[in-house]
């Protein structure tokens, strides 16, 4: 039954052509940081699937591939970094998933609803997510120490017995905490009870309202239900799709996404 959770990836090739990316890519840093990028640019956060069909979206590496690289479609953080892992895996990284509690702009602590990705690379872990429709780090995090990279700064540090955290600066020069998790290797079936709850439990975020997100190279777009809110640089505008086609326009136009609302 769980089989295709853990199915390789049908075409690698054609998942690096999605990002832009050519093989070979080497086991590094480097080509880590780009792959981050590349996967936050090119494909985006979106939960229509939950939204607009009332549908859990399946966690299976072929229908992910499918849906994600040859439909061209995006996905929500049970889909994106499910195949970021195996993406990883393929090119020779140590890559593992794990989960996460969202704790940013939050004084409780909340259930653990999110998956990430942790990579062990030259004797360093480091926190990996191209799957948070929030300020997600373009690239890798270590989990002990601070890294400056694309107009950002993300730092990991240990919370003891085996938890860690991962924090950013914020614009205004804040320090903000993002994501909390322990650092053991879950395997893909851990993760489908929360992916179901998250996309169908009329609590959840995902069930209430279209979310879909962009990084693009001077900020970021970000469609929340008809309204979509692009930051470029310091500058902030927004648009409102007023029906039906205006937002299956807007989808094509912005997100690359080909999407027919009944």
């Amino acid at each position: 039954m769980y089989e295709a959770l853990y199915a390789p990836i049908p075409d690698v090739n054609a998942y690096l052509d999605r990002l832009g990316l050519t093989a070979p890519l080497p086991v590094s840093l480097e080509t880590l940081d780009e792959v981050l990028l590349a996967h936050q640019c090119r494909i985006p956060f979106e939960n229509l699937q939950c939204f607009e069909e009332h549908q859990e979206p399946s966690l299976e590496i072929p229908a992910m591939f499918d849906k994600i690289i040859v439909q061209g479609r995006g996905g929500f953080c049970f889909e994106l970094n499910a195949l970021l892992e195996a993406l990883l895996q393929t090119l020779g990284f140590d890559a593992w998933s794990v989960t996460c509690r969202i704790v940013r702009g939050k004084n409780f602590i909340p259930p653990m609803l999110h998956r990430g990705v942790l990579v062990q690379l030259d004797g360093r872990r480091y926190y990996c997510d191209v799957g948070y429709g929030g300020p997600q780090p373009s690239f890798a995090v270590p989990l002990d120490g601070r890294r400056e990279k694309n107009g950002e700064t993300f730092w990991g540090e240990s919370l003891g017995n085996g938890w860690y955290a991962v924090s950013r600066l914020t614009s205004q020069g804040v320090a903000e905490r993002v994501f909390e998790f322990p650092d053991q290797r879950q395997p893909a079936s851990y993760f489908v009870p929360y992916s179901f709850y998250c996309a169908r439990h009329p609590d959840s975020l995902f069930a209430q309202h279209r979310i879909i997100n962009l990084r693009t190279k001077t900020g970021s777009l970000a469609l929340t239900d008809d309204t979509l809110t692009e930051r470029d640089g310091d500058a902030v505008t927004e648009v409102r799709a007023d029906n039906k086609q205006a937002l299956s326009d807007l989808l094509l136009r912005r997100f690359g996404i080909h999407y027919t609302f009944e």
